[in-house]
């Protein structure tokens, strides 16, 4: 049985005392745990200290070949180690050995591998087809996807889905995986015949129930070998993968709206985030002005869900839509481009049609100046007051730090081109990670190289072998929280390394500056908080520093917070997307999020902390009238209570009440003008929980 650590007063938790603690008491644990090598564990944490206390960065890969060498031994990285790749198996065996990550990966081009949680879900259906002698069964529903009718769609029966943050697990009736549009026409036919609704899934990256349901179809736009294909981004071509029109990138030969700084692009909804970010770089031409850190996800899951990048100036990803391709609920290929009819199209979570393509309005390629930063916490996102900060956090700040801190803050968040914050649980340092662009491309690096990527895809590897393995579980959760605290801030730049104060790389890739990250699963809720405007006509962030010092106060009520990852936070713009929390909000939002580790923290532990945070959110008022605070749809919040309410009913009759039944209306003009109805919609492609939200007046 593993020893029982006495609980501390939250008082005392800061990274210091954390890890003083975990030096005091690690060693009761080896005799249940003898696989782990506690030597080299322990002299992590030593060096941490040092390292602490000589108020010097860290080097990340020693660091990271410390854990893997920690934990080689165990069954969790036994198992997750036998599920790589050939070349990615003699790489970190390399690098566990002792050579440099840029030995390791060597002079060629280094392309991150798909990541473990992505192949659990695609790798079965590749079996299934794998033992078949054709790439379909004669009992199963034939659909083509040429006029020829030589061209069988892929098709599974009964094939479980389950989401990247194993908070939705179904049963489709069929799963699909098209390849050509009239293929996809050809399906939706046969949905309508047989009465069956279609659902879309990529690389499932979405907590909330929006995906397919039992009995019905799923359309996966990738299978295995679509999702390991590396295209060639050199040159722009017709198609990223050959023969799939969905895995398209096709830049317009004109600029967009008569500016040469601006032109149109057609994207396929199966083209992903890294394709998307290989072409652009490749090309040093055009990027998206905002996205997604991840770049493990698809055009179509991140527009189809209205996810969001950074920066005040910025709308989400589907404000930069200008035309919208799609399968209708007839089987009929049509495309949208009026500007009020992409309001909702745009972003429509798939209650319109499968989406083949948008068409984004791109700008020319700028460079980022990113210069992070490891404050202190509480100069950072200056506190409230000086009350508003837990006893372990607090310092002798001077008044004039403090002054200085809130310039600084408000500069940044008002500003800036990009503007986030990061906070793991108990850390005395916070992360914060804003920039600015520049046309001039003197001086440019890739970031991260290709050792960095290989270093970044290591540590959130290792990172969920840790969750996984039996000492992890057994420990405190605030030993937990300090470890991946440690691992999660000594990998943030500034840092040993080769990475300085500053770089400058482009634009595209410091929108996707980490690697990796979707090879650690997270549980993850956030909010979107309208920025009021003060009485001088400038944004009001006083409410943006409560909501981060409300959620920090929280964790230091227990002392085993069940958000053991980080608070994090970004500055974004308003939004001309109907259903986007963002709109309306003319002064800038607050996107705010609480992470944790989902194989640590049970829901009995997680969900009440959630409801907690999500009470402080939704509290908030300015002059006297409440805030219309709103959760990201693809994060968690189905099973919150908001504002005395299910979740589902005050989105419906509350925080969405004109929205909702304006995004109704457009829906019915377009359809009005393309020959269908909302019922044909509903039919086709809704499931239950659209058809509670948008479907039932």
């Amino acid at each position: 049985m593993a020893p029982q650590i006495p609980t501390p007063d939250p008082a005392k938790l800061n990274d210091h005392w954390i890890l003083d603690e975990i030096l005091n008491h690690l060693g009761e644990f080896h005799a249940d745990f003898p696989e782990v090598e506690f030597d080299i564990l322990s002299g992590l944490f030593r060096d941490h200290i040092a390292g602490k206390h000589r108020d010097a960065a860290e080097d990340p890969e020693a660091q990271t070949r410390g854990f893997l060498q920690a934990f080689q031994a165990t069954p969790a990285f036994q198992d997750a180690f036998r599920k790589l790749d050939l070349p990615m198996k003699k790489r970190m065996h390399n690098f566990i050995a002792g050579r440099s990550a840029g030995d390791v990966v060597g002079d060629a081009e280094f392309r991150a591998p798909l990541s473990p949680q992505a192949k659990q879900h695609l790798v079965p259906l590749d079996k299934f087809r794998a033992g078949m002698r054709r790439p379909f069964r004669e009992d199963l529903p034939i659909i083509y996807e040429d006029k020829p009718q030589t061209m069988v769609m892929e098709v599974y029966e009964d094939a479980v889905f389950e989401n990247w943050g194993h908070s939705v697990k179904n049963t489709p009736r069929y799963t699909f995986v098209p390849q050509k549009i009239l293929g996809l026409q050809n399906l939706v036919r046969y949905a309508k015949q047989n009465n069956l609704r279609v659902r879309c899934s990529g690389y499932r990256h979405s907590w909330t129930s929006i995906f397919s349901a039992d009995g019905e179809i799923l359309v996966s736009l990738l299978n295995i070998s679509q999702a390991t294909i590396l295209p060639d981004t050199a040159s722009i071509r017709p198609s990223v993968v050959a023969g799939n029109e969905f895995k398209i990138i096709e830049l317009a030969t004109q600029s967009a709206r008569g500016t040469p700084d601006k032109r149109l692009a057609r994207i396929g909804s199966a083209v992903t985030n890294e394709e998307f970010r290989s072409w652009a770089v490749a090309n040093n031409a055009w990027a998206l002005p905002v996205d997604v850190v991840l770049v493990e996800v698809t055009i179509g899951g991140t527009t189809g869900s209205i996810c969001h990048g950074a920066g005040r100036r910025h709308k989400t990803i589907c404000d930069y839509v200008r035309m919208v391709e799609y399968i209708d609920a007839n089987g009929e290929h049509q495309s949208i481009s009026d500007p009020h009819q992409l309001t909702a199209a745009a972003g429509c979570f798939g209650l319109l049609g499968v989406v083949t393509h948008v068409t984004f309005e791109l700008d020319k390629m700028t460079y980022a100046i990113m210069k992070p930063l490891k404050p202190d916490i509480g100069l950072a996102i200056p506190p409230p007051t000086r009350s508003d900060v837990p006893v372990a956090l607090q310092k002798t700040w001077t008044d004039a730090q403090l002054e200085q801190a809130q310039k600084d803050f408000e500069q940044r968040a008002t500003g800036d081109y990009y503007s986030e914050w990061f906070w793991f649980a108990y850390q005395q340092q916070a992360w914060v990670n804003t920039w600015n662009t520049t046309t001039d491309p003197t001086g440019v690096i890739d970031y991260p190289s290709g050792p960095e990527v290989f270093i970044q895809w290591t540590q959130l590897w290792i990172g969920q072998v840790i969750n996984d393995s039996a000492l992890f579980q057994a420990l405190p959760g605030r030993w937990q929280a300090q470890i991946l605290a440690m691992a999660g801030m000594s990998s943030l730049p500034p840092q040993l390394g080769g990475i300085g104060s500053e770089i400058k790389t482009y634009v595209t890739d410091a929108l996707h500056f980490r690697r990796g990250v979707q090879n650690m699963r997270v549980r993850d809720m956030e909010f979107h908080i309208p920025i009021p405007v003060s009485a001088d006509g400038k944004p009001d962030f006083s409410v943006v520093q409560r909501a981060w010092w409300d959620v920090i106060n929280i964790v230091y009520e227990d002392a085993e917070s069940p958000m053991r990852l980080t608070l994090e936070m970004r500055i974004t713009g308003t939004s001309d997307l109907v259903l986007a929390p963002q709109h309306g909000n003319d002064f800038g939002t607050a996107s705010i999020e609480v992470l944790s580790i989902p194989d640590a923290v049970t829901d009995a532990e997680w969900e009440p902390f959630l409801q907690r945070v999500a009470d402080k959110w939704m509290s908030y008022e300015h002059e006297g009238k409440k805030l219309n605070v709103r959760p990201h749809w693809a994060k968690e919040w189905e099973t919150l209570n908001l504002d005395g309410m299910p979740a589902k009913q005050y989105l419906k009759t509350v925080a969405y009440k004109d929205e909702i039944p304006a995004f109704r209306a457009i829906l019915e003009d377009i359809g009005s003008g393309q020959g269908w109805t909302l019922a044909d919609l509903r039919a086709r492609y809704s499931n239950p929980l659209w058809d509670y939200l948008v479907f039932q007046v």
